[in-house]
């Protein structure tokens, strides 16, 4: 019941944050002491919250507690660290942390890269990239740093040939050659996974995939360039060398931790 109440005060927070529009931003000045804790307020999404439940059981005898608050939205959780609503999270790789940061006048670091997710293209229809209709209908992430790694990884099976850049990230008007007349579709990173059956093909992954009940293994080709966005432990700057922190980050690089972690994500979720 705890958890459930969670979620619901997190998207409760999430439409408040939505409705603001452009907040303001606050984060702790650069000369703050860190600040010290005993019960530290997480963010994830609900594929991941078994990660957070399991780092607050491998921290509790060291007299930590670990409180799990739920997001459904790829922003949701830096965007309740940025006001002070959660203490960190594990969520979003360092590449869209670090464009949030350049928004949003933010601070978050990654502690230390601890995995990165397998990303693929899937489709519950056609088995091959020779076999995408002519118009074939793809589903991607909207937002600027993923749709800018799913154009390139397109890019690279040959589906499709991008021209200058527009603004600082590609987009799908920059596309400069589409051989299959691809339509793309554009969507919010969580919920891209559960357009699969309403599109040709899919960006997404593994865990997605797994999560929505179907073979995170059984796709048309892997996007090898993830393992270049690594994701960990998010805090702010100033908070690195706190001793919450630091215990956290040593509980996720634990030998226990791990081996949990390979069995519960089969793969889908790589650590480094």
């Amino acid at each position: 019941m705890k958890r459930v109440w969670t979620l619901v005060l997190a998207l409760v927070l999430a439409l408040s944050l939505a409705a603001c529009g452009a907040t303001e931003t606050t984060t702790p000045s650069s000369g703050a002491e860190p600040q010290e804790k005993t019960t530290i307020k997480m963010g994830s999404g609900g594929t991941y919250a078994d990660m957070i439940e399991k780092l607050g059981e491998l921290v509790a005898d060291q007299g930590y507690t670990v409180e799990l608050v739920l997001f459904d939205s790829n922003s949701g959780p830096a965007d309740a660290c940025s006001v002070g609503d959660i203490d960190a999270f594990i969520y979003n790789h360092e590449p869209w942390l670090m464009q949030y940061n350049e928004d949003n006048g933010t601070d978050f670091v990654v502690t230390s890269p601890l995995y990165y997710g397998r990303t693929a293209l899937y489709s519950v229809k056609y088995d091959s990239l020779d076999a995408l209709p002519d118009g074939a209908t793809i589903a991607i992430p909207n937002d600027s740093t993923n749709m800018e790694n799913t154009l390139l990884f397109l890019q690279d099976l040959g589906l499709l040939t991008l021209g200058e850049k527009t603004e600082a990230f590609y987009t799908i008007l920059d596309v400069a050659e589409n051989p299959k007349n691809i339509q793309f579709v554009e969507t919010e990173i969580s919920y891209t996974a559960r357009s699969i059956e309403d599109c040709d093909a899919v960006v997404c992954t593994g865990q997605q995939i797994m999560d929505a009940g179907m073979d995170p293994n059984n796709f048309i080709a892997e996007n090898e360039s993830k393992k270049d966005y690594p994701i960990g432990l998010t805090v702010h700057e100033t908070e690195a060398d706190s001793a919450w922190v630091k215990a956290l980050d040593e509980a996720l690089h634990s030998e226990e931790y791990q081996t949990w972690f390979n069995e519960t994500y089969q793969g889908t979720l790589v650590l480094y």
